[in-house]
């Protein structure tokens, strides 16, 4: 998938999951408006510029990391006609390591 938005700055597009509505046996849609907590980093600005010396400060934040966020952080934004979260890197509370990175 080829993401058409590129973030400025220390930005994070998040893709996530919306479990908006669940169906339970009776056929009854539940809806619920709890915003998501967590989706993938799909593309990661540059970073910012330290403001002492103007360097560009590294991202920790990769495409394809499976992050943390509050739950009202950052902004929901369309991109290719789809939703996703779009964030200052400062506002992800952390990545959710894997098995295999664990080690």
């Amino acid at each position: 998938m080829s993401i058409t938005f590129k973030p400025l700055s220390d930005n994070v597009l998040i893709d996530y999951e919306d479990k908006d509505e669940e169906k339970t046996k009776g056929g009854i849609i539940m809806t619920s408006r709890e915003r998501p907590q967590q989706g993938v980093a799909v593309a990661v600005g540059p970073g910012r510029k330290s403001y002492k010396t103007g360097e560009r400060l590294p991202m920790v934040v990769k495409v394809g990391d499976e992050v943390k966020f509050a739950a009202y952080a950052g902004k929901e934004i369309k991109v290719d006609g789809k939703e996703y979260f779009l964030m200052p890197e400062t506002d992800i509370q952390g990545i959710i390591l894997k098995n295999e990175q664990k080690k």
